[in-house]
This record gives C-alpha cells, structure tokens and sequence, in this order.
C-alpha cells in the first residue's frame, strides 16, 4: 500500500505498536433466521446484504457493547449482525472487542489537508492512497472503514468536511460504491472523526478532474502502477444524418417525406440518473414515430408529434458510461438517425435500507426508511403482530413513522412497486400483561 501526500497535508497513525501485529482465529456462526448483515453495529447503519437462514459466516469480533458480531462477507468485505440472529458452536463470548480488520501501521490514520496558508497552483493538498492492481485493502481514515480496490485521492475542506474521490477501481465506504471518476462527501466531527452519513455519489467536476491531472506526474518509483485520471465526458461520436433505405421490395422509401435538418438530441448531454430518466430530442418534421436506443440496453417507440420519452436505466448493469441516440421513422421504415451522445452515468445509489427502535414512549416502535430502488413510488410498513400495513408515498424518499401499544415482533419494509423487501428483526419494547 502506497501513501502519497500532496501540498499542505498532514497524517498522523491511528495503530498502536501493540496493536499492528494481533490476530484472530475466525470462528463459523450460522443465520438462524432471514436476516440484514450491515455496514456498522448499529440498526440504523446501511444494509449491505441480506442472507437467507442457514448461511454460515466466519466471525472474527464484537462490538464494544457486544450486542453485534463482525463477519467477512463476499469480496473480502465486513460486515455487522446482530448477535441474536446467530448461533455458533465455537466460542463467541471469546471474540475480541474490534471495528476493524487486524491493523499493520498506517492503516488506520487521521488526515488533514489545508492546514495553513500555504498555496500550490501545481497540486491539490490531498493524501493519494494506492493499493496493488485489482486487490482489495481496508483502511481506516478519519474513524470511518474504507475498503479500495486501487487508487483514491482522500481531502478534508476546512476542517469540516471529509472527500473521498476514486481515481482508478472502486472504494466501498459505509455501504456505498465509489467507482472511478466518482466522489462523495461526510461532516467532521471536532475531532476530527467523520460523524454523519456520506452524501449522494457524484461524479468528479471538470475543474476537480484538472486539478487532479497532476497525479499522473508523479514517478513510478513511488507508485505500485502509474496513475490513469480519467476524463469525465467523451466526445459525441457522429453518426450519418440518413440511414441506409431498406432492401426489401415492399418497403417505401421515406427519407424525401422527412427533413433531417434540425434533428438532434437535446437532453441529457451531461450526464445520466443510475434509474428513470427522461430523453428529449428536437424533431424531425414528416416523422410518424422515433425511437430512442441506449446502447447496450434497449431502444423503445414513440408516436410523431411526441419528442420524448422514459427509460429505466436502473437494471443496465454497472455501467458509469452509456450512449444514446434518437431515429426518425416514417410507417416503421428509419428515416433520420441522430448524433450519438455519450455521456456519464451516475453510481449506483444508497441500498435501501430500513431499520427499527423502541420508542420514544413506552410501548411505542419506529420504524424507518432511507434509499428507496430508484422508480419506487411508496413504501409498505407490514407489523403483523399490530396487524398494520401502512403504505407512505413518495416523496419524501427518506422517512419514518413511530406505531403504538406494540410489545414485540418483526415485521419489514416494501418498496413499491418493485417488491424490494428489507425484514426488520424481532424487537421487544414492553411487557404485555392481561
């Protein structure tokens, strides 16, 4: 692992010498029922996974209060369950109080970036952390567990605010994925510690992207690989204003009935939602339908006058890059095809996550809801022991209800209309009497 610090910057290690060098026997815990593993020891941490009953997990620690166990999930990742949901013939009492993997110097640290009033107009003042090529490694920074996959640009902004950018691979950190060219942001505490969630991944800036060319200058010496940034728009490829007419006898041919001129895409050029988006495009007079094709994905039809239309990018895979273009057609035969425009898509959003606490009174429950799957138009809170089923619309997309004369049971939280299902635990918040 390589640390690389740019202009005013300073680093201070977290791991103390008796620390660096522990480590721990993992021991098998199977699921006893249906359950979230999630990003901390906490109900209201990111759900990162749901596993089936009967799954078996290596657990290798608790959390300070002991109510939750650390596991090793795929990909060489973490995660927290809650210690009711498993059961184990090995020893977890004996488990070692930890939040994180076994610690060598330097991979748990706090950083400071801009401390003073120095100025560089050849580098950002930032710490680049880099990883062996397509390996993961966790570090901690700030208080907050970072797993990369290869090269991330790390910065606090006065003090206040801790920046993770992702130059090459992908950073996961509090259950969202960073990919290449992407950022997301959290508060600071006065400590230091980041103390909030992290914001919406968002892709890098122009002007942040030229900032941070200068990282491609520095020596492969010092570099496990040498440092790709990558831009954030590609050129529009051109494509021919008239396609070719067809072959077939029966076929007309249309491309006198419609005028090409003027015929363009017009949004979006600047960048793709992960989920639903809206396409327009300026028309192509004489037309008797269009058809929008996002490469790769799909194309869908719409009738002449129309100039625009919805497509659900949500299951396109994890794509950061896509192209679309629009065809003018005349009783089906293609009469105009328009420029190609490629252009960035946004990083998968948040997991839906719900999560559930007793109170604030007495035999009362709340419940709640953050990160609904992208085209979710409500979500369904089920209790059957209160024989509830309340449906809350969107927006907002974030939320919470608290229900009352409730003593104990599970129930979950459904997305609509997509089904997307988050179980919430057994909970006991009273004593029934009578």
């Amino acid at each position: 692992m390589r640390f690389i610090l740019l202009g005013d910057s300073q680093i201070n290690n977290d791991v103390p010498p008796d620390v660096s060098n522990q480590s721990v026997e993992p021991i098998d815990v199977q699921i006893t029922t249906s359950s979230n593993i999630r990003s901390g020891p906490t109900r209201n941490a990111n759900v990162v996974r749901s596993e089936p009953a009967g799954t078996v997990l290596q657990a290798d620690g608790l959390s300070a209060d002991g109510q939750w166990v650390r596991v090793a999930i795929e990909g060489n990742s973490i995660g927290w369950i809650f210690r009711d949901l498993i059961r184990s013939d090995g020893d977890i009492d004996g488990l070692p109080v930890q939040g994180e993997q076994p610690l060598t110097p330097m991979q748990a640290f706090h950083l400071q970036t801009n401390l003073g009033d120095l100025q560089c107009n050849q580098a950002p003042s930032a710490l680049v952390v880099q990883g062996p090529k397509q390996t993961k490694i966790q570090i901690k920074a700030n208080g907050v567990d970072i797993q990369l996959g290869s090269t991330i640009v790390l910065q606090t902004i006065d003090q206040k605010t801790f920046k993770l950018a992702t130059i090459d691979g992908l950073a996961t950190v509090d259950g969202l994925n960073i990919p290449a060219g992407y950022k997301t942001e959290a508060e600071l505490d006065e400590n230091g510690d980041v103390s909030g969630r992290f914001g919406r991944v968002l892709p890098l800036t122009k002007e942040e992207l030229e900032l941070l060319q200068v990282l491609e200058d520095i020596s492969p010496d010092v570099l496990n690989y040498p440092i790709k940034v990558q831009d954030r728009v590609s050129t529009p490829a051109p494509r021919p204003t008239a396609a070719p007419q067809s072959q077939s006898p029966t076929a007309a041919a249309p491309s006198g009935d419609v005028s090409c001129d003027g015929f363009k895409p017009t949004s979006p050029l600047d960048g793709l939602k992960y989920g639903l988006n809206t396409f327009y495009w300026d028309p192509a007079p004489g037309a008797t339908s269009y058809r929008l094709t996002v490469v790769g994905v799909g194309s869908t039809d719409v009738s002449a006058p129309t100039t625009t239309t919805n497509f659900d990018l949500y299951n396109a895979g994890q794509n950061f890059q896509m192209s679309w273009y629009v065809e003018a057609l005349v009783n089906g035969q293609v009469s105009c095809t328009s420029q190609t425009v490629t252009i960035p898509r946004e990083a998968n959003p948040p997991q839906f996550s719900a999560s559930w606490q007793c109170g604030p009174g007495d035999r009362q429950v709340t419940v709640s809801y953050q990160y609904a799957p992208p085209g979710s138009n409500s979500v369904t809170i089920n209790i059957p022991r209160l024989e509830v089923s309340d449906t809350r619309p969107f927006p907002p997309y974030t939320g919470s209800a608290t229900y009352n004369d409730f003593f104990g049971g599970n129930g979950s939280v459904v997305a609509n209309p997509s089904g997307a299902t988050i179980g919430l635990p057994d909970i006991f918040c009273g004593q029934q009497t009578g």
